[in-house]
Formats: structure tokens, C-alpha cells, sequence
């Protein structure tokens, strides 16, 4: 099946701009609800195992607290209770008023013995010690005596035989501040179990409700002391909103007179966090939404807008629009680069139009100038048939030489078109182009350095003839010594070099600059200011270029006395290959 059939209908006819949204929005919104999904329900689980095995666990520690505070005011009470010195001075009955300030000194400093190592016994607010003949009171006692005295309190003491009994708290006062303290009473007896007394223990609430504040447990959670039937005792002054439902109620009975310990905490605690997390993810959903939309936005400025302008670069370069006329954006670098390439393509498309323009408009007058010059060859041709003749019937034998130089000259020319020939008959038509010159220029000698081996080379027709006679009017002319013209052939692999040289009065530097110039800078249109030697060299560097390509053509090396070397590279061609090999280099 074709997964390209699934797209839905008209999905093509939709723009970019369009498209990326809907693309973008799935992948932004899809990851990111179920994400939130999975985060959510994860962590309400887990917090609430979480909270439930801390308040669990915190609960415990706050219980096992409690306990041992009341434990150690348990054991408190039993060490007063036993102490021999304590019973002796209780046993006594005070005869006079100063006896009792006596043995409440005496007990005084016996309970400070009791009293000093131990932080605890800072929440007791006073010990009440009473007998039937008297009250002796360590600490602040309260306006009504803590109740010490009232019937009920003593028949549930004396109930205990001497076990210990908590009361709940009360509110008392000394006169001065009003407090809520609870009672811890015993029965005291002598070592015979006699009775003789009670005492009376009294401990400032705060010794429970200070742990309820040094536990650190969670905001608004209500923590309650209750008794073995449920009822308070002690609150950490916190309660559950009325109809609130509860994530957790502990109680823990392990507390001393089976009291209990119970918490409860709102949902609402557990919660906060999950909903705190809920809209930070909405927000975070809303981020990634504007950011798709900027990222979308962002691309539409880098790739859609400059993909459309590159089209339309595109289609006025395919009609005609010149480059230069072609606009450059920005954007993306790939989108820039591709429109910067696609415009210098257009130049360079350009310039090889004009470059085959040029060259085709070279051929042509080339053509032209043949055509025009082939009726003069013919009649100079039958002239010097009729000259010679006269030459021979006077016996003129070196007027009878060069007329027949000069018509070979003519008939190598007019023979065969305008085709490579070899290089063996190129030089040899030299020779007959030498014995004419030598007419007027008798001091000199010529020549040619050809191996067999590339006799068959072809060369253009009437290359090497300019370079010759460039070689006679430029270099010897002038020379005050004879002169030497030699021609050379050798292969560099692929490429023929030809080498015209003489030893003749050689290029200034200036001139030799000039000239190189004019070969490099040639552009096929002769101006009437050059010399006949520059406009010569830079005909034979042309129409090799215009044969064989750029990398072939004339090179000139000069000194001044010291001769000009000429050299001609152009593809090595044998003559096996004849017209077809040369019409293809002249393509290439």
C-alpha cells in the first residue's frame, strides 16, 4: 500500500504557512496533555503513599514522645513517694505553726534534689504534698489548692492504691495569671502501706502541646490528645473545616491512662502542590504554543518567503530578465546560496552567449575575408605563370626561383580549403615563403628541426608563416649581424609545442609587456593604434584559440639583443585523424 494515498484530500492545495501549524500543534499539545496526565496521576499516588507514611511515621515519634514525658513524670512521682526522708517528715504531725515551716523547709530541700537534672520538670507548675494533718506545697501553688483537697479527686487517688492517676486538664489560676495544667496524683504510704497522704503533681499543658509544635508536621493539620472514649483532652489549636474530607485520621492508644493520639489532614494540603503543578503545565503548554507559532512564523520568513522569490527569479531568468535585473534576498543561508548560484549561473550563461556570439561573428568575417581574397591568388596565379615564362626565355634563373616560390606560395593556399594540414607540409611551404625573402633580406639563414615522428602532426594552414615573417621585419631587420630563424617541433604528452626562434635585436621591456598584454587581452577587433607585429602575433594567438579552446595559444619570450622565442601549444593531432579529430578539438 501506497503511504502517500493517505494523505487526506486537498492536503497539496494547503500552503506552508498553514501546513506547519498543523503539523507543529499535534507534536507541541499531544506529548505535552499526556505528559501532564502522567505527572498528575504519578504524583498524587505517590504523595499521598508519601504523606501517609509520614504522618504515619511522625505520629509514632509524637506518641512515643508524649508517652515518655508523662513516663518520666511517672517516674517523678514514684521517687518522691518512696523517698525515706520525705515519709519520715510526713509521717510528723507539726505541733505548732513553726514545726509545719520546718518541715516545709525540710521537704523543700529534699524536692530540690528531685528537681535539678532534668528539663522536663520545667512544666511543673507546683508539688502538692497532703495529709490528713497538714498541705505542703514545691512551686506556686493555685488559689483553689489545684483541688488537692476536694473529695472526688482523693477517693480516685486512693482508689489507685497508690497507683498513679491522670486528670484531665483544667484552668487555674495563682491570682495573678490563669494557666491549663494537668494532675498526676498518687497515694503515699509508709513502708508498713499505710496511708498517709496524697500527692499532687501539677504540669502546665504546654509539656504536650510544645510537641505537638516541635514535630514538624504539615500546615493545618489537626492534632488532638483524646482519651480511651474519644474525647479531647488537647488540641494543637488547629481543626478540619466542617464538611472537609480527610486524607488521614491516626490515633495511637500506647499512650499512658489509654489516651490516644489522632491527626487528620485536608486533601486539600495534598493537593495544592498537584494543582500548583497542573497550572504551571498549562502554562508551560501555552509557552510551547506561542513557540510554535513563533518558530513557525520564524520559518515562513526564512524558508517560505525567500523559496517564493527564488521562484519568481526563476521564471524571469527562464524569459529573458538579464541578471543584473534578478533580486537578492535574505534568509536561510542554503535558500541565499542557491539564489546567489542561480543568478551567477545567469552571468555565466550570459557571458557564453555573448562569448559564442563573438566567436561565430569571428568566423563569419573570417569567411568573408577568404571569399573576398580568393579571386586575387588566382589572377596573381596566371600572372606569374606568364612572368616566368619571360624568366626562362632570358635565361633569368633567380627570377625564374622565386616566381616559383611564390607560386607554390599561392597554390598551397588556394589547395584544400582551409583544414589542418601536416606539419611537415606547413614546413615545408616555409621553405619557399624563406627562398622569396631572401630576395630582400639575403643575410639570414633558416632552419627546421622537425622529427619524422610528427611530420603528420596537423597544424592550422599558415600558422607558422606570420610568426616567420614577424620573426624578419621585427627581429633581423634591424640586427647588425646575420641572423638565424629556426623552427622547432616537439610533444608534451598530448600537447604540440612549436618554437619560431631568432637572434635578433629582441623586445624592450615595455614593448615585450605590451605584447603580452595585447595576446591576453584580445577580444578579436584590431585597433589602429597597434603595431603590424602585435596585430600579427595576436591574429595566430586567436585563431588558435578559436580552433582548439582557452588553454592552448602563443606564448612570447624576449630580451633586448638577445633574440624572441615564439611558442604555439595546441592539441597534438595526427594526420590519421585527419578533419574529424580537428573539428572536435575546435568544438572542445
Amino acid at each position: 500500500m501506497n503511504i502517500f494515498k493517505l494523505r487526506p484530500p486537498g492536503w497539496r492545495r494547503i500552503r506552508l504557512p498553514f501546513k506547519l501549524p498543523l503539523v507543529y500543534m499535534p507534536l507541541i499539545l499531544l506529548p505535552a496533555l499526556a505528559g501532564i496526565y502522567i505527572l498528575t496521576d504519578s504524583y498524587t499516588a505517590s504523595s499521598k503513599a508519601r504523606t501517609a507514611e509520614y504522618a504515619t511515621d511522625l505520629l509514632a515519634l509524637m506518641a512515643q514522645k508524649i508517652d515518655d514525658r508523662l513516663g518520666s513524670y511517672e517516674q517523678l512521682s514514684k521517687q518522691i513517694m518512696t523517698d525515706d526522708e520525705l515519709l519520715s517528715r510526713l509521717a510528723v504531725k507539726p505541733a505548732s505553726v513553726y514545726e509545719r515551716f520546718e518541715i516545709q523547709n525540710a521537704i523543700n530541700e529534699r524536692l530540690n534534689v528531685f528537681w535539678l537534672g532534668s528539663d522536663q520538670n520545667a512544666y511543673i507548675r507546683a508539688i502538692k504534698l497532703t495529709t490528713p494533718d497538714a498541705e505542703y506545697t514545691y512551686g506556686t501553688d493555685a488559689i483553689d489548692g489545684f483541688g488537692a483537697d476536694d473529695a472526688d479527686y482523693q477517693a480516685r487517688v486512693a482508689e489507685m492504691k497508690g497507683g498513679a492517676v491522670w486528670f484531665r486538664p483544667e484552668a487555674y489560676s495563682d491570682g495573678y495569671a490563669s494557666f491549663d495544667a494537668f494532675r498526676l496524683g498518687r497515694s503515699i504510704r509508709d513502708k508498713k502501706l499505710s496511708a498517709l497522704g496524697t500527692l499532687t503533681i501539677v504540669i502546665r499543658t504546654d509539656a504536650v502541646t510544645d510537641i505537638f509544635s516541635q514535630t514538624k508536621f504539615r500546615e493545618n493539620a489537626a492534632i488532638r490528645l483524646l482519651t480511651g472514649k474519644g474525647e479531647e483532652i488537647l488540641d494543637n489549636g488547629k481543626s478540619a473545616q466542617a464538611g472537609e474530607r480527610q486524607l488521614l485520621t491516626y490515633s495511637r492508644d500506647s499512650i499512658r491512662n489509654g489516651w490516644q493520639l489522632s491527626a487528620q489532614l485536608p486533601l486539600n494540603q495534598l493537593y495544592e502542590p498537584i494543582y500548583r503543578t497542573a497550572r504551571m503545565a498549562t502554562f508551560i503548554v501555552l509557552g510551547c504554543i506561542v513557540l510554535g507559532l513563533v518558530l513557525t512564523q520564524l520559518l515562513v520568513i526564512d524558508l517560505v518567503i525567500p523559496i517564493r522569490r527564488l521562484m519568481v527569479n526563476m521564471k524571469q531568468g527562464v524569459k529573458g530578465v538579464r541578471p543584473g535585473r534578478l533580486k537578492r534576498f535574505g534568509g536561510a543561508i542554503e535558500i541565499v546560496e542557491m539564489n546567489d548560484t542561480f543568478i551567477s549561473v545567469m552571468y555565466e550563461i550570459e557571458r557564453l552567449i555573448e562569448e559564442a556570439s563573438r566567436q561565430e561573428r569571428q568566423k563569419k568575417e573570417a569567411e568573408i575575408r577568404v571569399l573576398q581574397n580568393q579571386l586575387s591568388p588566382h589572377f596573381l596565379h596566371n600572372t606569374l605563370n606568364s612572368i616566368r615564362w619571360m624568366a626562362m626565355i632570358q635565361k633569368q634563373d633567380n627570377i625564374k626561383e622565386t616566381v616559383d616560390s611564390l607560386n607554390r606560395l599561392l597554390t598551397y593556399a588556394l589547395r584544400g580549403g582551409g583544414g589542418p594540414v601536416p606539419l611537415g607540409t606547413e614546413v615545408g611551404m616555409l621553405q619557399s615563403y624563406v627562398t622569396i625573402q631572401k630576395v630582400r633580406y639575403q643575410h639570414f639563414g633558416f632552419e627546421s628541426r622537425v622529427p619524422p615522428a610528427l611530420e603528420d602532426a596537423l597544424v592550422p594552414k599558415f600558422l607558422l608563416q606570420p610568426l616567420i615573417e614577424n620573426a624578419l621585419l621585427h627581429g633581423l631587420a634591424d640586427a647588425d649581424r646575420p641572423g638565424e630563424i629556426s623552427v622547432e617541433a616537439a610533444a608534451a604528452g598530448r600537447t604540440l609545442v612549436l618554437t619560431v626562434s631568432d637572434n635578433g635585436v629582441g623586445m624592450s621591456p615595455e614593448r615585450h609587456a605590451a605584447v603580452v598584454a595585447s595576446l591576453d587581452g584580445a577580444d578579436g577587433r584590431q585597433r589602429p593604434e597597434e603595431g603590424g607585429a602585435r596585430i600579427g602575433l595576436r591574429s595566430v594567438h586567436e585563431r588558435v584559440q578559436l580552433h582548439y579552446g582557452a588553454q592552448y595559444g602563443l606564448r612570447v619570450a624576449s630580451a633586448p639583443g638577445e633574440g624572441t622565442t615564439l611558442t604555439v601549444r595546441l592539441p597534438l593531432l595526427r594526420e590519421e585523424g585527419g578533419e574529424a579529430d580537428a573539428q572536435r578539438h575546435d568544438r572542445g
